[in-house]
């Protein structure tokens, strides 16, 4: 069972569907909410939080630099969690900003997100700020996360 983030994730995209055609305010819009949404989702439950993948990525997924499955990703993303069970992303003030591609029906929503990590079974924690990129398709019938990716380390001012 999808959390309530997670389940209200899936749902804001699966009712996404009916703004067809999409004016490029409202993928601008709808993007900025979608990276939201998503650092929300990442930030609670810990494992309900992979559950959503199937509803919210397309079949493939570029991911931190690499090629991934649906299958692929979620296994990656529980490898994760078993690092950090515990997670806090959000997006700096004033840091998120979206490019749409309109002939491709694209969008890419771009921050600086503040972290923090734990894993209180092993006593580690970090945190810090990292660059944030997540890529939506509006071209099907829904939209969906096409990818993700950033870097820890090079901060983004």
């Amino acid at each position: 069972m999808k959390n309530w983030l997670a389940a209200g994730l899936t749902a804001f995209l699966s009712t996404a569907a009916t703004a067809q055609p999409w004016t490029e305010a409202e993928m601008q819009s709808r993007t900025a909410e979608i990276a939201t949404r998503y650092l929300a989702v990442w930030s609670s439950d810990a494992w309900n939080s992979v559950e959503g993948v199937p509803y919210v990525y397309g079949p493939r997924v570029r991911f931190y630099g690499q090629d991934f499955s649906q299958a692929d990703l979620m296994a990656e993303k529980r490898r994760a969690i078993r690092q950090w069970p515990s997670r806090r992303y959000v997006h700096r003030p004033g840091t998120l900003r979206v490019q749409c591609n309109m002939p491709r029906q694209r969008c890419v929503a771009s921050s600086t997100t503040d972290y923090s990590v734990s894993n209180p079974a092993r006593g580690t924690a970090k945190s810090g700020s990292a660059l944030f990129d997540l890529g939506v398709s509006f071209a099907g019938p829904k939209p969906v996360i096409l990818f993700e990716g950033g870097s820890i380390g090079r901060r983004r001012v």
